[in-house]
C-alpha cells in the first residue's frame, strides 16, 4: 500500500541537526577568516590609497575606467570585503518530488528564516581578478503537505532541520568600463529531515556543483556604490542520498546522481560611505536551483527504480556592511 510503503532505508549521520550546524561554523569562520585577513587589501584603498594595496606581492586596484579616473574613496567602498545580514523568505521556497513507476510524490514546504554572507572582490592591474562568496541559511520551523498522483492522498509533515550553505569561486574579466564577466562554481549543500503524521520519517542530503557564468557591474555614486550582478549554471552536478523509514522495519535508501538542470541568481547592492573604514547599506537577492537526477534502483524493502526532481527558490533582503580597517597579521 502507497501510504505504508513510501520510502526509506539506513540514516545517514550526517544529517543530524548539531553536526550540519557545525559544517555552517566552520563554513562562516573560514568566510569570516578572509573578510579579515584580506582586508587590509582593500582598508588600504578605504582609507587613503582609494583602491591600491598588495597582498602577497600581487597588485591590486580598480580598472582605470572607474577609479583613477574618479579618484574618490568610493572606490575603496567598492572593494572592501562585504557582510550581509538578511531575511529569507520564499512561501514554496523548497519542493522535493519523488517520481515512481506508477505514481508522483511530493513534498513542498516554505523556507523563512536568517541569511548571513560574506564576499571578497579582488580585482588586478590589467582588469582580471577573482570573487570569493559563501553563505548560510539559519531556518525556522516549517511544515507541508506530502501528496500523491495520481491517487490524491495527501499527509501533513513537519521539518524539524533544514541546513543549507554555499560557496561560490569566481575569476573576473573586465569587459568594457566597469561592466565585469564572471566565470567559476558554485557548491550548495543540504541537508533535510522531515517528519510525516504517520510515523515516518526521511532524510535527504544534497550536494550540489554548477559551472557558474555571469555579469557584474559595480557603479560609483556620489557618496557610495551600487552594486548588480547575475550569475547562472546551464548545467547541475552532484549527488542525492535518500532515506525513509517507518516503524514497523520498513526501509527504502539509495544514492542519485544528480544530472541536470539549471540555476540562476541575482543580486543587487546599495551602500552609502558613512564615514572612514564604514559603509552601511541594502541588498536584494533571488536565485532559483532546479534539478534532476538520474533513475536509481533503490534498496532495502523494495527496488523499484525511481528518480527524483528539486525545486529550489528565494527571495532574500537585508543590510549590508563594508567596514574597512587593517588586518593585524
Amino acid at each position: 500500500m502507497w501510504l505504508q510503503n513510501r520510502r526509506g532505508g539506513e540514516i545517514f549521520a550526517s544529517a543530524s541537526g548539531g553536526r550540519s550546524l557545525k559544517k555552517f561554523a566552520v563554513l562562516f569562520a573560514g568566510v569570516v577568516a578572509l573578510w579579515v585577513f584580506a582586508g587590509d587589501t582593500s582598508a588600504q584603498g578605504f582609507l587613503g590609497s582609494y583602491g591600491t594595496s598588495n597582498l602577497t606581492g600581487l597588485s591590486f586596484r580598480w580598472p582605470n575606467s572607474v577609479c583613477d579616473a574618479v579618484g574618490n574613496p568610493e572606490c575603496g567602498l567598492m572593494t572592501t570585503p562585504r557582510m550581509y545580514f538578511g531575511r529569507l523568505e520564499h512561501y514554496k521556497g523548497s519542493r522535493w518530488a519523488l517520481e515512481r513507476q506508477l505514481s508522483t510524490g511530493t513534498a513542498p514546504w516554505p523556507l523563512r528564516g536568517f541569511w548571513l554572507g560574506a564576499s571578497k572582490d579582488f580585482t588586478l592591474d590589467n582588469g582580471l581578478g577573482f570573487l570569493i562568496c559563501g553563505s548560510v541559511f539559519f531556518p525556522q520551523p516549517s511544515a507541508g503537505a506530502w501528496y500523491t498522483e495520481p491517487s490524491a492522498t495527501t499527509i501533513s509533515f513537519q521539518i524539524p532541520s533544514f541546513d543549507w550553505w554555499s560557496l561560490d569561486c569566481l575569476g573576473k574579466c573586465r569587459i568594457s568600463g566597469n561592466l565585469e564577466f564572471l566565470a567559476g562554481f558554485r557548491y550548495d549543500h543540504m541537508s533535510t529531515r522531515v517528519n510525516y503524521s504517520d510515523i515516518t520519517d526521511d532524510d535527504y542530503i544534497l550536494n550540489a556543483y554548477m559551472p557558474l557564468f555571469g555579469l557584474q557591474v559595480q557603479q560609483p555614486i556620489s557618496n557610495g556604490s551600487i552594486l548588480l550582478r547575475f550569475t547562472g549554471a546551464p548545467a547541475v552536478g552532484g549527488q542525492l542520498k535518500y532515506h525513509f523509514w517507518d516503524n514497523l522495519g520498513y526501509a527504502e535508501f539509495a544514492n542519485f546522481n544528480v544530472t541536470g538542470d539549471y540555476f540562476m541568481e541575482f543580486f543587487a547592492d546599495c551602500c552609502l560611505n558613512i564615514r572612514d573604514g564604514l559603509g552601511l547599506g541594502a541588498f536584494a537577492k533571488w536565485n532559483s536551483l532546479h534539478l534532476k537526477t538520474a533513475s536509481q534502483r533503490l534498496s532495502g524493502s523494495t527496488t523499484e527504480s525511481v528518480l527524483w526532481a528539486v525545486n529550489i527558490q528565494s527571495w532574500t533582503v537585508g543590510a549590508s556592511l563594508y567596514l574597512g580597517f587593517y588586518s593585524p597579521i
